[in-house]
């Protein structure tokens, strides 16, 4: 009855005029154009000839440059070619549909959609699986791609565990949106791949940490060339500070004997120039990681040498007023690696090596794990920790540990 009634009033309605049926259907059409312009990943652009160009889709994994007379006929064009996908969506449109999705509800940043991005290109870029309406996947043809790709790609278990990712987002995504029944959650759980079939990385463990032989060369070479660069290095092995974080310090950040972190710089590729953009983001990098670091006075010593050199800087780390990025660390770490003749460890090593440090020294573990930025000890242990003895530290201290 109230169904009836409910038609009866929207007829009345549109018949009186009350409602403008056709306003109704414009507001429609607006609101549907704007869905489908939101899931297309590529520029709109007006060329010099007064023509405006888009890249579309050609269905084999790559794109097809269009032109149009005016801005509103290319959208045009997108909007069709988004509708006549929307129905049977190939993985590669579904896998953009969730990704894009996700960056507009800034679920991630940008840096992280890059990423996204350039997984999805190694591991399904190019091959028949992408090109497949979803729709028609079955669990057996997902199994056989899910386990040639760990044989095709010799993935690593971290490598997969990327790939695992890219999976989860898609088949998700997809059942959502209600173009597979696929449960990918159940499909993975039942999924059962022998730790055999991953490549095998052997890592050295003198080239994951800074040994306890080269750290005093190490410390020397960086107060003999106390450049801003130098001093910032010789900071990240005073407290463990993340390269980011580092790059995203301000003076203000220094309270008493502790610094706050509370900001980081990320990169990302510009939509457009396609080159690599470093911006500062104004929270941590993860909610422990917004932490007050406690220093030594050798830190704050350190520290006042580059405020000395870098007395009027917006940030801690400056050159002639511009901020030194992440990426120039790695290059001072390089340089001074070179000049002492030891070999080439990452910022990274610099901040395992002072997880290590803290743990041989009996830190409590709730502060190393303050410390660190971790929510768990056993983070910092199984990825932070290394041996950095030599071997006559080792040996003496099995001889001392053995006694029979």
């Amino acid at each position: 009855m109230q169904l009836k009634f409910d038609i009866e009033a929207l007829r009345y309605a549109i018949e009186n005029g009350i409602i403008d049926l056709s306003s109704v259907q414009d507001a429609m059409e607006k609101k549907e154009k704007e869905y489908y312009l939101s899931l297309h990943p590529y520029k709109i652009w007006q060329g010099s000839n007064g023509k405006w160009y888009t890249y579309i889709p050609d269905g084999e994994g790559d794109r097809i440059l269009k032109k149009r007379n005016s801005e509103s006929d290319i959208q045009n064009l997108i909007v069709e070619y988004y509708k006549s996908q929307q129905n049977e969506p190939t993985i590669k449109d579904v896998f953009m549909d969730w990704l894009n999705e996700k960056l507009e509800l800034k679920e991630i940043e940008k840096g992280t959609y890059d990423r996204y991005y350039n997984d999805y290109k190694r591991f399904f870029g190019g091959t028949d699986f992408e090109k497949n309406k979803i729709k028609n996947v079955t669990e057996d043809e997902l199994e056989v791609f899910i386990r040639k790709t760990i044989v095709d790609h010799n993935l690593t278990q971290k490598a997969f565990s990327n790939f695992r990712t890219l999976i989860f987002g898609i088949f998700k995504h997809a059942k959502k949106k209600k173009y597979t029944t696929i449960s990918i959650s159940a499909f993975m759980k039942d999924l059962e791949i022998s730790k055999n079939v991953f490549k095998k990385v052997i890592k050295k463990k003198e080239e994951q940490i800074y040994l306890e032989d080269e750290i005093p060369l190490v410390v020397e070479y960086l107060k003999s060339n106390p450049t801003v660069l130098n001093l910032g290095i010789l900071l990240a092995f005073q407290t463990g500070l993340r390269t980011a974080e580092l790059a995203a310090l301000k003076p203000t950040d220094v309270v008493g004997k502790t610094i706050h972190i509370q900001r980081q710089e990320i990169k990302y590729k510009h939509p457009e120039t396609n080159k690599c953009v470093h911006e500062i983001k104004e929270y941590a990098k993860t909610d422990a990681g917004n932490r007050y670091v406690i220093i030594t006075d050798s830190a704050l010593e350190t520290i006042e040498m580059v405020k000395r050199l870098n007395p009027n800087g917006e940030y801690l780390f400056e050159v002639n007023g511009k901020r030194i990025l992440t990426n120039s660390y790695n290059d001072g770490i390089a340089r001074m690696c070179k000049a002492l003749n030891i070999p080439r460890k990452s910022m990274h090593k610099i901040r395992r090596t002072y997880g290590t440090t803290l743990i041989d020294a009996n830190v409590d573990e709730s502060i190393i794990m303050e410390q660190m930025g971790h929510t768990d000890i056993t983070t910092t242990k199984k990825f932070y920790y290394y041996s950095n003895k030599n071997q006559a530290t080792k040996e003496a201290q099995i001889s001392k540990a053995i006694s029979i």
